[in-house]
């Protein structure tokens, strides 16, 4: 019973009253938000998207935006849209799976010491990455985060590290940061881009990474520094022996059989141009009557027969002892 004076409740069922072109208007925006993109839209936005690394982790999309208008400025005015983070640091109790992953996420449970994260962007066209990476790169947004940029899939220019501007760090604490690698290799030259190879669930390091310099005299003197240590632990810096500066750098590669086959000929014409030589070596040594053995004729031991007495050597000459 409706009491007089009082406005009655609407159902829960009804909602609230829509015209049809609202609600054929919002149906539509909804579907066209959850529809997967197909494989081709895919690559076309993969050549139109921007990698951004070591970007702080308590950043949102709109800091970053912000922060990228800002080092733009008229260079480029198009989008910068969609914005996604990845890469982002949880505790490990919360990487088991997916779906603990994004209640960690929400519950903001990053690990301890860790403090950025890698975004991507989308932009409007192709011909607009190399400028906007050009625009980003190095670009120093707080005391302890350097932005780096680059472009995605075919687009990418950081796969490949310089050989002979790079090092390869070994030893690495987990929670090693891009500005802890900047901070102990800058007596040797300014970084120009950092790669930490990290473990794809837990976001840990691996253990090793790569530093490029701007210069390639800065490899000669980061190899010559000692005692360097990240968060107590001492490190180790090394030449890149790997071409493309990937993860098995400084293990040695597998070679195609016919590479291994024209070296182990290679090996073998040394080995016995290196025998012939010194056969003729010997010959000559011969002829001119020298020794050709380092090893010392051996000593002739001379047998002392002793009475029943048992004479001592000193003794040989005496009577009653013979020889």
């Amino acid at each position: 019973m409706i009491r007089p004076g009082k406005k009655p409740k609407r159902p829960k069922s009804q909602g609230k009253p829509t015209a049809p072109k609202e609600a054929a208007e919002g149906a539509e925006a909804a579907s066209s938000k959850k529809r997967k993109l197909d494989e081709a839209e895919l690559k076309e936005r993969e050549k139109r998207t921007v990698f951004i690394g070591n970007v702080p982790l308590t950043w949102t999309e709109k800091q970053l935006r912000s922060a990228m208008r800002k080092a733009l400025g008229t260079t480029y005015d198009g989008i910068l849209k969609p914005i996604w983070f990845r890469s982002i640091p949880v505790e490990t109790k919360w990487s088991s799976s997916n779906k603990m992953r994004k209640a960690g996420l929400i519950l903001k449970a990053f690990a301890d010491g860790a403090d950025s994260k890698n975004a991507y962007v989308v932009v409007n066209s192709p011909e607009d990455v190399p400028v906007i990476v050009k625009a980003i790169t190095n670009l120093e947004v707080d005391a302890e985060h350097i932005l780096r940029a680059d472009g995605v899939g075919e687009s990418a220019v950081l796969k490949k590290f310089d050989r002979k501007r790079s090092v390869f760090l070994g030893s690495l604490p987990r929670r090693v940061t891009e500005s802890d690698i900047r901070w102990v290799l800058w007596d040797a030259g300014e970084v120009d881009a950092v790669r930490i190879v990290r473990d794809k669930k837990t976001q840990d390091c691996k253990g090793f990474a790569f530093a490029r310099f701007k210069e390639r005299k800065s490899v000669k003197a980061a190899l010559n520094l000692w005692d360097l240590r990240i968060h107590g632990k001492y490190i180790r810096v090394t030449k890149v022996e790997d071409e493309e500066g990937g993860n098995d750098a400084g293990r040695p590669k597998k070679l195609k059989p016919e590479v291994e086959k024209r070296i182990m000929l290679k090996q073998q014409q040394r080995q016995r141009a290196k025998a012939k030589k010194q056969r003729e070596f010997v010959e000559q040594a011969k002829a001119a009557g020298l020794r050709t053995s380092k090893k010392k004729a051996p000593k002739v031991k001379r047998k002392v027969l002793a009475t029943a007495g048992r004479c001592s050597p000193s003794l040989l000459s005496a009577e009653g002892c013979k020889v």
